[in-house]
C-alpha cells in the first residue's frame, strides 16, 4: 500500500501519530488541538482494557463476557470463515453477526453510544466520511494484542493509528461466461480486442464515487486512454457489480470489467458457466474494521480483532481476498498482487466525482 493512502487516511482522520515502545499498543491516536476526545456519551458499558492490560489476563475475560457482536459489511465468505475460525479456537466465545447496511450500521452505533444499550461491539465498515468524523471524536478504542505487533501491519499502512483496520477482502476481477467466450481474460487491455465489440463487454456506470475511482484506477494502472477505447467497444452499461454478474451468468454478455471475486466464486460453486481472473495491480474497496468504545464485550471485541490480524485469522478471513502478511499472502486469491485501495480523497470529493461521471456518460451515451 503506498504511502500516499495512509498521508490520505491521516489528513482525513487529523491525527498524530505517537509511536510506543514496549506497550502492547502498535500506535496510538493523538488528536490535534480542537479534535476532542471522548465526547462523554453516557454507557452502561463494561470499562475497556487499557494499553498495558496483560493480554492473558484480556483473552479470560473475553472468554467470560462469552460473545461479541460484530457489525459487518465483509464479504460473506469472509465473515461466515473467520466467525467459524475463531469460534472453533474460542469455543467459550460466541460471534454474533449482524449485516445492515452503511446507514443503519451509522444510526444503530450513535444511538448504542448515546443510551448504552447493547449493540456492536467490532465494526466492519466502508462508510467512510462516518469513520473519519468519529475517529476524530474519539469513538473507536486501541488495538491492544499482541498480533498487531507484526511489521506487516505496523510499517504498512494497513493498520492505521492502532485504531482501524483496512482490509482487502473484496477484490474487483475481470470475469467471462465460459460458454460464450472460451479464451482466457488477464488485464484489463484484454477487453479492447475488436471479437469483444457490440454488446459482448458489461461495464458498470461510473457512480456512486466508489466506481468512478475504478474507472479511475484502470487509467493510471494500465492504458491512460482506456476509458475511450472501451467506449469504442459499444459495451452494456449495468447499474451495479451485482447486476453485471447476474447478466454474465445468464449470458447477456460474455465478459464483465467489474464483477467481484467472491460473488464469481460463489457462482462458480453453483455450476454458473463462469470464470476469472486477478489483474495485478488489483482495485479493493478497503473494509474498515474497528472497536467502538460503547462495546458491552470489550476483552472479547480485543481478542476478535486480535485473531483477525494473526496470520491464523488472516488464512480464514482473506482467503478469497488478499493480506499484507506475507506469510499468508500466496495462500490467499490475490497471492503476490499488488493492492490498491480506493482513492478516497477523490472518491469522497464530490466535486471530482460529478466531473468524472459526467464525461464518462458522454463517451458512453447513457
Amino acid at each position: 500500500m503506498s504511502a500516499a493512502y495512509h498521508q490520505v487516511i491521516r489528513k482525513k482522520i487529523n491525527v498524530k501519530r505517537s509511536w510506543t515502545g514496549a506497550a502492547a499498543v502498535v500506535l496510538a491516536l493523538s488528536l490535534v488541538a480542537g479534535c476532542g476526545g471522548d465526547d462523554g456519551a453516557t454507557t452502561s458499558a463494561p470499562a475497556a482494557p487499557s494499553a498495558g492490560a496483560d493480554w492473558a489476563t484480556v483473552v479470560e475475560a473475553a472468554k467470560k463476557e462469552g460473545h461479541v457482536t460484530w457489525y459487518s459489511v465483509a464479504p460473506s465468505s469472509a465473515r461466515e470463515a473467520l466467525k467459524a475460525a475463531f469460534e472453533a479456537k474460542y469455543p467459550e466465545i460466541t460471534v454474533e453477526i449482524r449485516t445492515i447496511s452503511t446507514a443503519e450500521m451509522n444510526s444503530a452505533l450513535e444511538a448504542e453510544r448515546g443510551s448504552g444499550a447493547q449493540g456492536g461491539d467490532v465494526v466492519t465498515s466502508v462508510g467512510y466520511d462516518w469513520i473519519f468524523d468519529k475517529a476524530k471524536q474519539g469513538w473507536f478504542a486501541d488495538f491492544i494484542g499482541p498480533s498487531f505487533e507484526a511489521p506487516e501491519w505496523t510499517e504498512s499502512g494497513y493498520l492505521i493509528d492502532g485504531r482501524i483496520v483496512a482490509a482487502p477482502l473484496g477484490l474487483l476481477v475481470l470475469g467471462w461466461n465460459t460458454s460464450l467466450f472460451q479464451d482466457k481474460i488477464t488485464t484489463y487491455d484484454d477487453l479492447l480486442d475488436p471479437r469483444l465489440g457490440n454488446g459482448a463487454i458489461g461495464v458498470v456506470k461510473p457512480e456512486p464515487a466508489l466506481h468512478a475511482d475504478h474507472w479511475a484506477f484502470v487509467e493510471e494502472n494500465f492504458n491512460k486512454d482506456y476509458v475511450k477505447a472501451l467506449a469504442a467497444q459499444k459495451p452494456k452499461v449495468y447499474p451495479s457489480a451485482s447486476a453485471l454478474q447476474e447478466a454474465l451468468a445468464a449470458g447477456e454478455v460474455a465478459v464483465g470489467s467489474f464483477v467481484s471475486a467472491t460473488d464469481m466464486i460463489a457462482l462458480k460453486e453453483k455450476g454458473a458457466p463462469v470464470d476469472y481472473a486477478v489483474p495485478s495491480p488489483v482495485w479493493a474497496a478497503q473494509n474498515m474494521f474497528f472497536i467502538v468504545k460503547s462495546a458491552h464485550h470489550p476483552n472479547a471485541a480485543q481478542l476478535f480483532m486480535d485473531f483477525f490480524v494473526s496470520p491464523e485469522g488472516q488464512l480464514a478471513a482473506a482467503k478469497n481476498g488478499s493480506s499484507p502478511l506475507k506469510s499468508v499472502a500466496p495462500q490467499t486469491l490475490g497471492g503476490d498482487s499488488k493492492i490498491v485501495f480506493t482513492n478516497l480523497d477523490r472518491a469522497l470529493d464530490a466535486k471530482w466525482a460529478g466531473e468524472y461521471a459526467a464525461k464518462w456518460h458522454e463517451l458512453y451515451g447513457s
